[in-house]
């Protein structure tokens, strides 16, 4: 169960990455690979800022519109999506240089 909430994850986080970058998908192994690599970078940044990422999302949310959504849920797809966006940057920087 948790491999398939890994890949749901990642291929979400992954294809906001996307969108966020280059306005486009690259489809859904691509974004899940994306997306599982930006958790582990999106993870070691958060763990090493030692911020709980989505906590201020789901309490607005929830003050919004009264939806309770799971915090955990939340901050994988907050971290992954950052972390996907760095690499997405990173590639874009290197690219350029090559």
């Amino acid at each position: 169960m948790n491999i398939i909430l890994m890949v749901i994850v990642g291929a979400v986080s992954g294809t906001l990455a996307a969108r966020i970058m280059s306005g486009d998908s690259f489809g859904f192994v691509t974004n899940a690979l994306l997306g599982i690599a930006g958790a582990v970078v999106g993870g070691a940044l958060f763990n090493l800022l030692k911020i709980t990422p989505g906590a201020n999302i789901v309490k607005a949310i929830h003050n919004t519109f009264g939806v309770a959504l799971p915090q955990n849920l939340v901050g994988m797809i907050v971290s992954a999506t950052i972390g996907s966006v760095i690499i997405l940057y990173a590639a874009r920087v290197l690219r350029k240089r090559g």
